[in-house]
């Protein structure tokens, strides 16, 4: 009878413990645009080394209305952001054109790169037949099949929507989208170079090449215009220039503006702060100063505090 009467204990135990887990309010769930995954998962789990009350978990999927943290990789269009929500941008990210590396004329396409109204033919203005868009049978247009982040920021860029890139719908993610660049030598895309470039060696990925763009448009590149040999000089490059040429959209996060949780504020203080040293890592841009200033005063407006305790468990959606 006591083995009983213990066993009946410690299982209320564990499914009280269970239920105050479930019903405890600081629990923030973050979902969204996939590719930022490494970059966030970072973030999170550094902010819980200086928070070891925080609790990592991987979570199952989540609608975008019931995440506590919402990752919205582009321009915040009418209608993105709810009535309930407001938003703070934390990092920038480029978009870059890419190709099979055995294709016959790369090297000629490296010397003489590609300009922005050549790119936005390609992508946007070519006829198409069978999907497949054709520009004297150079180019296999790949795009991803459903809306996505990089693709809205890609269309943007060209002053575009997203349903006008012309060519053939991949399945998956990005990952997926430069995976069947790889396998055709005809094939060009679009991707970040936290995908393009080996995170640890900094150079591009086995049979990928990306396109260089003729930023002065004088039909050849040169020396100015040699950024792309690993992930750290086009990163370099594009920060310091700020070059409009190159397609740059930000990483905004966007959670609830009414009586906000101040642990997603203690959160995103974090990441505009010391987070920011991990940008480069995983191939995103630093905000500019004065960017920076901007989203970390916002944060302050929202609570009318400078700093909030970390006490949350942080979930990330994948």
């Amino acid at each position: 009878m006591k083995k009983i009467i213990a066993f009946f204990f410690v299982a209320m135990t564990v499914l009280f413990v269970r239920a105050q887990d479930v019903a405890d309010p600081h629990i923030i769930r973050i979902t969204g645009t996939r590719f930022t995954y490494l970059l966030v998962q970072t973030w999170i789990d550094e902010y819980a080394k200086i928070n070891p009350a925080a609790k990592i978990e991987l979570a199952g999927k989540i609608g975008a209305d019931s995440a506590d943290i919402l990752i919205a990789s582009h321009i915040l269009r009418p209608g993105d952001v709810k009535d309930w929500q407001t938003s703070v941008a934390v990092c920038h990210y480029i978009l870059l054109p890419v190709v099979n590396s055995g294709r016959p004329d790369l090297k000629e396409l490296q010397q003489k790169g590609i300009t922005g109204q050549a790119l936005k033919k390609v992508f946007f203005e070519d006829k198409e037949y069978n999907g497949v868009a054709q520009t004297g049978n150079a180019w296999m247009v790949y795009k991803r099949e459903k809306p996505s982040c990089s693709s809205i920021a890609f269309a943007n860029h060209f002053g575009n929507q997203q349903k006008d890139i012309v060519g053939v719908p991949v399945p998956g993610d990005d990952r997926d989208l430069l995976a069947v660049v790889k396998k055709d030598k005809r094939a060009v895309t679009y991707n970040s170079p936290g995908i393009i470039y080996n995170l640890k060696s900094r150079r591009v990925v086995d049979s990928i090449a990306v396109i260089p763009i003729d930023l002065n448009e004088n039909g050849v590149i040169d020396e100015k215009e040699k950024i792309y040999d690993t992930l750290d000089e086009i990163i370099r490059y594009t920060e310091n220039s700020g070059d409009p040429a190159i397609p740059v959209d930000a990483v905004n996060l966007l959670f609830r503006k009414n009586n906000p949780d101040k642990a997603v504020i203690a959160f995103l203080q974090w990441v505009l702060g010391d987070g920011q040293r991990y940008s480069h890592e995983y191939g995103f841009l630093n905000l500019d100063s004065n960017t920076l200033k901007s989203e970390k005063n916002s944060l302050v407006a929202i609570t009318g505090l400078s700093s909030c305790a970390p006490t949350s468990h942080i979930l990330i959606n994948k």
